[in-house]
């Protein structure tokens, strides 16, 4: 059985990128209409001493940008935990010409330093990046996702805790498109491989709320910005659900 869960959460103050959706050469933005929800990777196992999550992955379609180089993008973590949690975000990039649609040929990927996710929130993350390591495929579109792990012990964090982080939901994208599916890999893991096993699921959620995560890819570098810069929550998450699913 697959375990997921999907959070409500009440009124939220939403803190924006400060000019993200105006920022020159962004080219896919979709961290502005937060819907207040998330959903979690789940199905944490121990490998060799590293507790590491499923991989869950957006499919993104940029406006324009093919073959330009990204130079900083930002991605959300959900923690649906009654405590902070500390992990490590490991997010990885795929052209989308596997079987299906789905994640083909490997396109990037990178594993940050272990931060501290506070507890019932959702927060933005910004990351810069070296030139010609993540660049827009000529199909104009590509999977991202993220998966997150304990650093082989090092933060702490128990299965349970990882089995409860993710991804906020965000919809619609204010610069570029996202179709209403999700991609999760079929066993936990890093999978920094072309053509990793899993599944595709078209409309998880019914359409209430869309399977679209939040994600910014960015060609132009932001002035002032850090290597990796938490951006704070956008709000308490409320009642949590659980479902479960084969």
């Amino acid at each position: 059985m697959r375990n997921s869960a999907i959070i409500l959460a009440g009124v939220v103050s939403l803190l924006a990128l400060a000019g993200s959706a105006q920022a020159q050469g962004v080219l896919y933005d979709n961290t502005t209409n937060f819907l207040g929800q998330a959903f979690s990777n789940g199905n944490a196992t121990n490998q060799a001493g590293n507790t590491i999550t499923n991989v869950v992955a957006d499919r993104i379609t940029f406006t324009g940008g093919a073959g330009q180089s990204i130079l900083s993008f930002t991605f959300s973590v959900a923690n649906l935990n009654t405590v902070a949690v500390s992990a490590r975000p490991r997010v990885r990039f795929w052209q989308t010409d596997g079987a299906g649609g789905a994640p083909g040929t490997l396109i990037s990927g990178f594993s940050f330093a272990a931060i501290s996710f506070t507890a019932g929130n959702v927060g933005l993350f910004t990351a810069n990046i070296a030139a010609g390591s993540l660049v827009v495929p000529g199909s104009g579109d590509m999977w991202a996702g993220i998966t997150f792990d304990n650093n082989t012990g090092a933060t702490g964090a128990t299965i349970a805790q990882l089995n409860n982080l993710g991804q906020g939901l965000f919809n619609p994208p204010a610069i570029g498109s996202s179709n209403d599916s999700h991609w999760i890999s079929a066993a936990a893991g890093s999978n920094f491989v072309s053509s990793p096993a899993g599944t595709i699921t078209s409309s998880p959620f019914a359409a209430n709320p869309v399977a679209n995560y939040g994600w910014q890819f960015v060609a132009a570098p932001e002035p002032g910005s850090l290597a990796l810069l938490g951006l704070g929550g956008l709000g308490a998450l409320g009642v949590l659900r659980r479902r479960r699913r084969a």
